[in-house]
């Protein structure tokens, strides 16, 4: 099967875990984004991938572009536009001290792209799946008109649509994501998380008040009834619990035909915790790709996240298909 992917790729500078923003005399430069992430863990595994987005032709696009390139991701799909590549500053938490983020995206050469760049009936033949995240519509209005007729030539062409529905605060409100992210998820296949998503039952979402990471027989009814009114095949997502900025335990889960197949509980020491749920997200994919068991697809998908956090970088360059392993020699949690 072939993938590709639409979203923003970004620099990431980050501090040292020694420093803060108040104190760094130095950022470390890292290249990724959502999607891109996602694309480049796929390509490690096999997966004919490909990338559609804009970069300024620069130096730092030019890196990106080669970057993508040596990993086997297609690049023919991107516009050398626009004066500037998105940036983000992370403040790496230690311990007790968490990290940090600050954007400075706008006027990117993503950001400031026009209906008129992107011709998706043309780019989206021979192609069979097709994957975005909630944060290219949080960034304005025009992405989120591209991003409906990007879907809509996507089913036309029979794909599978997938969406991260990864929620950043620091671009809009939860309750404009909310109310704008379903527009986009009746054209999917499969999500990932099921926040911000609207589900409004006598006048308020029914999943209001839920505890950070309920049990599987809390979820299912409310699963079952995001899988009916968008018409979901598979909700995976994974419960997170911090211990502090450098320790967390982690459990994969997934919903597919009113049944949840969920891991056990896995204790992970975090040396780079970004890029780790798009981990998660090309696990998944990748085993849906290749008809793997459900069960045999959450491992994989976990033991992927889960190696992620050990890496430095937004991404990870690892075959998909042998991540089970990881969580055989990951201490393990018994909930």
């Amino acid at each position: 099967m072939k993938f590709i992917t639409f979203g923003e790729i970004m620099m990431r500078l980050s501090t040292e875990t020694s420093s803060t923003f108040k104190t760094a005399n130095q950022f470390n430069i890292n290249i990724g984004g959502s999607e891109m992430n996602v694309a480049m863990s796929l390509a490690a595994s096999g997966i004919d991938t490909s990338m559609i987005t804009a970069l300024p032709d620069n130096g730092f696009g030019q890196r990106t572009v080669s970057l993508l390139k040596s990993n086997n991701v297609n690049t023919e799909h991107i516009n050398m536009q626009g004066a500037r590549m998105g940036t983000y500053f992370l403040e790496q938490g230690f311990n007790l001290r968490p990290s940090a983020v600050i954007y400075d995206r706008k006027y990117s050469s993503f950001e400031q792209s026009s209906m008129e760049d992107y011709d998706f009936e043309k780019i989206l033949q021979d192609y069979d799946w097709f994957h975005f995240s909630g944060i290219t519509p949080a960034l304005n209005i025009e992405l989120q008109a591209i991003l409906l007729e990007a879907l809509k030539a996507a089913k036309s062409e029979g794909m599978t649509v997938s969406a991260d529905l990864n929620f950043r605060g620091n671009l809009w409100s939860f309750e404009e994501a909310r109310r704008t992210m379903p527009q986009f998820i009746h054209y999917c296949d499969v999500i990932f998380g099921y926040e911000p998503l609207e589900l409004i039952e006598d006048g308020t979402d029914i999943k209001d008040g839920l505890e950070r990471n309920p049990d599987a027989d809390t979820l299912k009814p409310i699963l079952e009834k995001i899988s009916d009114r968008y018409k979901i095949k598979h909700i995976a997502f994974t419960q997170r619990t911090v211990i502090h900025s450098n320790k967390n335990i982690i459990k994969g889960m997934m919903y597919t035909d009113r049944e949840i197949t969920e891991t056990e509980s896995y204790e992970v020491d975090i040396l780079d915790r970004i890029g780790t749920g798009d981990a998660y997200t090309a696990g998944i994919i990748h085993g849906l790709m290749n008809n793997l068991s459900h069960e045999d697809t959450v491992k994989n998908a976990l033991g992927n996240m889960l190696y992620k956090h050990t890496i430095s970088g937004d991404f990870l360059t690892e075959d998909i298909s042998g991540m089970h392993t990881v969580l055989d020699a990951t201490s393990e949690v018994k909930r």
